[in-house]
């Protein structure tokens, strides 16, 4: 039986949770309404992070929406998130990370130095029983700002140790390019590569049976983020490490040529994580939205 006839979907998972068909109604109107804003700027359900969240945030307080409603409409996007989770389309729930009693009282954006960054790669590599593979593929995340599904797609042909860089291939939704790699990331790749020279198709897919490679991968990060919390508790997800990436590229490099780093098919997506916009951001949330 195919995945598609066996979805769950998300009315199916209110009513499991014997919500009144009233809540069921009034969730499913105002995620569609969130669905929509995600499509107008170029995300997906299975892609918005914290920072897209607080700009949803934004555009609901300018669209006159009151601070009871954005509780709310938080709380529902919460479930939405969880529901993606059950569904295997997400890995973590970005609406977790902000708290609300009445009004919005955190607002994290918890991006990760690059020191701190680097003590993670180096820590990792020294003190944890780890594998190769979970080795290499933390590099890509830390240093190349890779997503969870571009390690999905990576084969070893897209590696090239000798020139040193690699390549990501482009989606619909992602540009292709080509990134430099870091000399303290090159031992623990070519020790994979030379380990797995016969393996065809996705890099870092185990061979276990039962197991379809994507989520195979998907299960290999999450427990390579659970390792790294227990170096550094101010870890939270994999997206959080490509948002640091991301937000420290932005701080040498110019807006377009992190666009191209990061794979953004539109500017817009990457000046989301522009230091001044985002602080500009809390500061208006923060006057409408007074923490206690």
């Amino acid at each position: 039986m195919t995945r598609a006839t066996t979805r769950t979907t998300f009315t199916d998972y209110l009513e499991a949770k014997q919500l009144s068909p009233a809540t069921v109604y009034t969730y499913g109107q105002y995620i569609r309404k969130f669905r929509a804003w995600l499509q107008e700027e170029d995300l997906t359900p299975d892609s918005f992070t914290y920072n897209d969240l607080l700009a949803y945030m934004q555009y609901c307080q300018d669209s006159g929406i009151t601070k009871r409603t954005v509780h709310a409409v938080l709380n529902m996007i919460r479930h939405y998130c969880q529901y993606l989770i059950t569904e295997e389309e997400r890995t973590d729930n970005p609406a977790a990370g902000v708290f609300i009693q009445g009004l919005v009282r955190k607002l994290p954006v918890n991006t990760l130095s690059p020191a701190t960054l680097d003590d993670l790669y180096r820590q990792y590599s020294l003190q944890l029983q780890v594998d190769d593979g979970k080795k290499a593929m933390l590099g890509l995340l830390i240093y190349q700002g890779l997503a969870t599904e571009e390690l999905i797609r990576l084969e070893a042909k897209h590696i090239r140790l000798n020139e040193g860089n690699i390549l990501v291939k482009g989606t619909k939704r992602t540009g292709e390019r080509w990134l430099n790699l870091q000399a303290v990331q090159i031992p623990r790749l070519q020790a994979y590569l030379a380990a797995n020279k016969r393996k065809a198709g996705s890099l870092f897919a185990e061979q276990k049976r039962g197991c379809k490679s994507p989520q195979n991968i998907i299960n290999q990060v999450q427990w390579m983020i659970k390792q790294l919390k227990q170096l550094n508790p101010n870890v939270i997800n994999a997206q959080q490490i490509r948002s640091s990436v991301i937000t420290h590229w932005l701080k040498r490099h110019s807006l377009r040529e992190v666009q191209y780093m990061a794979g953004h098919k539109y500017v817009s997506s990457t000046a989301r994580y522009q230091t001044g916009n985002l602080e500009d951001l809390q500061n208006e949330l923060h006057r409408h939205h007074p923490l206690k």
